[in-house]
Order: structure tokens, then C-alpha cells, then sequence
């Protein structure tokens, strides 16, 4: 019987907006103490959204549909990262306020996405 080929599905979107968010923050430093961290948790805010978003199959970008558990958690991470890159941008004391919410919901977020990917690996 032959084996049929699955098509390769790939996340590319965390990476690369991390180093631009890394990048913008660096040039921004000069004006904003915190611009570096902020815009480094804004870029990887949006990579993990956008990586929960749409997915590359061969050479062509879809949207996914977003009925998988692991997807929701994803993008509840991102959520998480973005409000802290913004927090860090426009009020430093509310950083200092809801950094061990923020760290919390992002542990939780990165927990439930790893055992609910387990859960849909071992369905599938």
C-alpha cells in the first residue's frame, strides 16, 4: 500500500517577529527606557498569534481554522505577551503591577498549549 504523503505544515511567524520586535526596540531605546523588552514581548505577542492564526502548507500561507484547543492557548499566550510589551511601553509602574499576573497567565497559557498539543498528537 502506498504511504501517503502529509503536507508539511510549518509555523514561521514567532521567530522572525521576535528579532524585528528585538530590533525596533533597540532603535527606541533612545526614547523609551523599556523599549527593547516591550518590543520584544510585542513581537513575540504577535508571532504566537499569528503562528495560531494562519499556517504555511508548502508554499502557500492559509488561515487555520481555530478549532483546536492548543490554538486558543496559543493565542491566549500571545495575548499575554503583547499586553506586557505594551504595559511596558506606556506605564512602567503597571508592568511592576501586573508582572506576576502576566508571568502567571503566560506559564499557564504555555502549559496548557504543550498538553493539549500531546492530547491532539496522541487523537490523531
Amino acid at each position: 500500500m502506498p504511504k501517503v504523503e502529509e503536507k508539511k505544515k510549518k509555523h514561521i511567524f514567532f521567530l522572525p517577529l521576535m528579532f524585528i520586535g528585538m530590533g525596533l526596540g533597540f532603535l527606541l531605546s533612545g526614547f523609551y527606557e523599556n523599549a527593547f523588552i516591550a518590543c520584544m514581548f510585542i513581537g513575540m505577542g504577535l508571532g504566537f498569534l499569528l503562528d495560531s492564526l494562519f499556517v504555511v502548507e508548502e508554499s502557500k500561507i492559509k488561515i487555520k481554522k481555530v478549532c483546536k484547543a492548543s490554538a486558543f492557548a496559543l493565542m491566549l499566550l500571545g495575548i499575554v505577551f503583547v499586553l506586557a510589551g505594551v504595559s511596558y511601553l506606556t506605564n512602567l509602574y503597571l508592568i511592576t503591577v501586573l508582572k506576576n499576573c502576566l508571568i502567571a497567565f503566560g506559564l499557564i497559557a504555555f502549559g496548557l498549549f504543550i498538553f493539549l498539543k500531546g492530547v491532539e498528537e496522541i487523537k490523531s
